[in-house]
């Protein structure tokens, strides 16, 4: 569905846009402008906007890694997407800012846990979000963290590697299933194979 479908759909009981006064309309939004529209090109200036997948990072925070069943900490996402499933402390990368210290900064924000990356586990593709995420294995830097959820986050869970299988069906993204599942079975840093 376009957003001009949604805005066709939607009730005419919904509020009134209070921006209008100050809002430009364009032909069409980068959701909506079709294969044929892109790249969007700014008529004044010569800008170009392409479709590229915006980059993102996550974190595999363990627990007990050298233990016999590590664990590693989920948050119960409190907003949309996702809202009501798990996710990793993820989130997009700010304007000149690397993966690894978008890795840090959204855990610490997050869950309140200053962590140390290990390594990189594997990057993942989200095709429903335009994403690209670099996904991390990381250790707390405080021998036992207290987790301080966001407001993003209604609770969390430490998540057993024994304990995987049943909790993939309530992960909120595909991508971050996968890079779950890979850090399960020890797949780290292995590349996956070509998906459609």
């Amino acid at each position: 569905m376009t957003c001009r479908d949604r805005r066709r759909s939607a009730s005419a009981a919904r509020p009134t846009d209070t921006l209008v006064g100050v809002s430009h309309r364009v032909p069409a939004c980068p959701h909506c402008a079709t294969a044929g529209e892109r790249p969007l090109v700014c008529d004044r200036c010569g800008w170009r906007w392409y479709a590229n997948p915006s980059p993102a990072a996550a974190v595999l925070l363990e627990r007990d890694p050298t233990g016999p069943d590590p664990s590693i900490l989920l948050l119960r996402r409190a907003v949309e997407p996702g809202l009501g499933a798990w996710d990793l402390p993820a989130g997009y990368l700010d304007p000149g800012e690397s993966f690894e210290a978008a890795a840090r900064r959204e855990t610490r924000e997050e869950s309140g846990i200053e962590v140390q990356l290990v390594s990189l586990t594997g990057v993942y593709h989200s095709p429903a979000a335009n994403a690209v995420t670099a996904v991390y294995r990381a250790r707390a830097q405080d021998e036992n963290p207290t987790v301080r959820t966001d407001s993003e986050s209604s609770e969390h869970a430490w998540v057993s590697r024994s304990a995987i299988d049943e909790w993939l069906p309530r992960i909120a993204f595909p991508s971050m299933a996968s890079a779950i599942a890979d850090w399960a079975a020890g797949r780290l840093g292995d590349p996956r194979p070509d998906a459609p």
